[in-house]
């Protein structure tokens, strides 16, 4: 079984991070450090719980790290990373109160996404699912008593019914509601979380004549409250985006809503025969037997939302009639045909004859010609609708390399067409699909043709490699801002680690890379997007004087932000996590880092090996790329909160 503290720590894993981060950063150095930093040295352990990790104080407010992704074709969605000090205290309070939020989230029926109990750490099949784990560079977390490593736990509590939109449209559930209610009506909350009043958890659970005349910061509410607003600059108004935690309170207070509005429409009409309602974190569905109905029901959410200081976003209505069947759907019914058939090619046996070469790629050709005429045909965006083809386009690529080995040069040809073939789906998609989650597929997938580029040869590797490399530069092109900031987008973060991690040397000759990296490298400070993918990008390419002294530069620039912010290392999540991220860097000198640590904390007294040791305790970022994959394999298991 685990410790009590690796059980205190685990949600820091899955539940106070959000989903999308660059692919190279996680927790699970800290988590590990936390149970293992007592083999330190006195003087590293000093370092470690002193000013950097000493808990905070209980009223103690910390500054997120916010950036934006993209949601769709124009759309943003600001995410946060909460200081790591303060997500400790989340892992502990979500641990102390699991069964509390656990029953706080069952008082509602019609939730599709509703906590419903804490799994464990990890079972035989999930394990299975992923196969070995790398492991980290500091005594690790084994397997005791049977329970596997709780590294691969893909999120601490299981969810009711949905843990993502898309199943519920593609369940029998929805089936049944279709055939007993004639009209739908979708509706969702005006940016939701940034409206969402820390206070309100306590009306929730208490109600609020109670909650207005017994506040108490001792009760769960009032500690779940008082958490959520000092992780968040001690905001009132609107909670972090993007940690699981945030939606567990979310879910909290919208348990109460739903009653309320099951309340208000049954003084005169009857739930399940008249109406009924379904939500998934803040998107309601409203079925009703007729217009009245529906409109009564539609008021009553209005009312009780208002109640809360919410409100709905009346542009984004949705009505539909029986069948509730829209362009959206129609469109991932027919990638879905689309990404099967394309397998299904993938699945052919290799073949010498030239023909039937040429046939395979003809097809594979089509089916790309199929998946955009899909798209303009129903009027979707790629965003809304792709989903189906990244898991398939994996499967696709695992089909082909299920012949390795001995193949013939004929044979090996048609291997490597293939995957080209289906890697220019890959990247169509991603063009037209620029997000964080799609990048995350596109890593996976050229992760499985690692082994592949071995057994097809130096020659055909470098050409796969060539060809990799152009659509990825593609990318950076299309997606390259007119005017550079000091951080550049996680989308671009991702993409500059996904072509360092193919091949660093020829992605950093390309001219729009080239480009990039001149303008971030002339900026007077350097964000911690452009930090990590500058750091990654230079230091696995081959050594040379330009990339030394470009290193230097981005060290100087990182250095000199960290000490800008130096007396808010305990407060600013963005200078917390560059500051550990330079001291966890192998690439940047033991000298300067060791200069820095004593001007930020006026810690002077550690030795080389000192650092070295702690570089394994205070990252964020997998620097040398050891744990790539593993970080992948944990996307793969992690619940998020919307489909690809």
């Amino acid at each position: 079984m685990l410790d009590p503290l690796a059980r205190q720590r685990r949600p820091l894993l899955t539940e106070t991070l959000p989903y999308e981060v660059p692919v190279t950063f996680s927790n699970e150095f800290l988590f590990v450090s936390e149970l293992r930093k007592s083999k330190l040295s006195d003087k590293a352990l000093n370092f470690l719980n002193g000013e950097y990790r000493r808990p905070l104080k209980a009223e103690a407010y910390t500054i997120p790290f916010n950036y934006q992704i993209r949601k769709g074709a124009r759309g943003f969605n600001t995410l946060s990373i909460v200081h790591p000090l303060h997500q400790i205290r989340m892992a502990s309070f979500l641990v102390e109160y699991s069964h509390t939020i656990i029953s706080e989230c069952s008082e509602s029926l019609y939730s599709l996404r509703a906590p419903y109990k804490v799994l464990p750490e990890v079972s035989k099949d999930e394990m299975k699912k992923v196969g070995k784990a790398k492991k980290l560079d500091l005594a690790h977390v084994a397997p005791q008593d049977g329970r596997l490593d709780i590294n691969f736990a893909p999120s601490f509590f299981s969810v009711r019914k949905h843990n993502l939109l898309d199943k519920f449209y593609g369940s029998n559930e929805l089936l049944r509601l279709e055939s007993r209610f004639q009209l739908l009506r979708k509706m969702d909350v005006t940016k939701c979380f940034f409206n969402i009043y820390t206070h309100s958890v306590t009306w929730a659970v208490k109600g609020k004549p109670y909650s207005k005349e017994q506040a108490n910061k001792y009760t769960f509410e009032g500690r779940f409250d008082t958490l959520m607003q000092r992780s968040n600059y001690n905001e009132t108004n609107g909670i972090v985006v993007g940690p699981e935690i945030s939606r567990v309170f979310a879910e909290v207070i919208f348990q109460r809503i739903d009653r309320n509005i099951i309340s208000r429409m049954d003084e005169r009409l009857h739930e399940g025969r008249d109406y009924t309602i379904r939500r998934y974190v803040d998107d309601f569905f409203l079925f009703a037997r007729n217009e009245a109905v529906l409109d009564e029901l539609n008021q009553a959410v209005e009312t009780c939302l208002e109640e809360y200081k919410l409100f709905p976003n009346e542009g984004k209505l949705e009505n539909l009639r029986r069948p509730f069947v829209t362009n959206i759907t129609q469109a991932k019914q027919g990638i879905r045909d689309i990404a099967t058939r394309l397998v299904s090619e993938a699945k052919k046996p290799l073949t010498e004859n030239e023909k039937e070469q040429t046939e395979t790629r003809r097809n594979m050709r089509n089916l790309l010609e199929e998946l955009r005429l899909v798209v303009r045909d129903t009027d979707a965006s790629f965003s809304e609708v792709t989903g189906p083809i990244y898991f398939q386009i994996g499967q696709a690529v695992k089909e082909v390399l299920k012949a390795e080995g001995d193949l013939t040069t004929d044979k090996k040809l048609d291997a490597i067409n293939r995957v080209r073939s289906i890697l220019r789906i890959l990247f169509y998609s991603l063009a037209s699909d620029f997000r964080v989650a799609p990048i995350y597929k596109a890593f996976q997938v050229l992760e499985r043709l690692k082994k592949f580029k071995v057994e097809i040869g130096e020659s055909e590797s470098e050409a796969l490699n060539d060809y990799i490399i152009y659509e990825i530069t593609e990318l950076v092109s299309t997606y390259k801002p007119e005017k550079v900031g000091e951080d550049i987008s996680l989308e671009m973060c991702n993409l500059l680690l996904l072509g360092a991690s193919v091949s660093p040397d020829l992605f950093l000759s390309q001219a729009p890379v080239i480009e990039l990296c001149t303008v971030l490298l002339r900026k007077k400070s350097m964000g911690y997007f452009s930090f990590i993918a500058m750091i990654f990008l230079l230091a696995h390419a081959s050594p040379s004087d330009d990339y030394k002294k470009a290193l230097e530069t981005v060290s100087k620039l990182a250095r000199k932000r960290v000490r800008k912010g130096k007396t808010e290392l305990r407060t600013s999540s963005e200078v917390y996590l560059m500051f550990s991220d330079i001291i966890g860097c192998p690439h940047i000198k033991v000298s300067e880092r060791k200069a820095l640590i004593k001007e930020v904390c006026g810690v002077g007294d550690l030795s080389d090996d000192d650092i070295n040791t702690l570089a394994k305790h205070v990252a964020f970022v997998d620097w040398d790329a050891g744990r790539t994959s593993h970080f992948l394999r944990r996307k793969q298991l992690q619940p998020v909160y919307s489909a690809v």
